[in-house]
């Protein structure tokens, strides 16, 4: 009998340099895979436990993510957003 694991494809935020991103992908990415971020940031997939997050201090979001995240869902962006605004 398997044991399934779920995972939510709308909450993978991948963390590259202690800054977490956001994507958008058709599947959980295989160890290795390039994954692109909304930003446009392209890394390589890896993994490591959840309570191994924040082992060199606290994660930062990406402001490019969150902009074209919240724009893309029609969402207000809060002042204190650093991402330069689209025209």
């Amino acid at each position: 009998m398997d044991a399934v694991i779920y995972l939510d494809l709308a909450h993978i935020h991948p963390v590259v340099g202690r800054i977490w991103h956001r994507t958008d992908v058709a599947a959980v990415p295989e160890p290795g895979q390039s994954v692109t971020m909304l930003c446009g940031l392209i890394a390589f997939a890896a993994f490591e436990r959840y309570d191994q997050r924040s082992a060199n201090g606290p994660l930062r979001q990406c402001p490019y993510c969150d902009l074209i995240y919240r724009q893309s869902l029609g969402w207000v962006v809060p002042p204190g957003n650093s991402a330069p605004r689209r025209r």
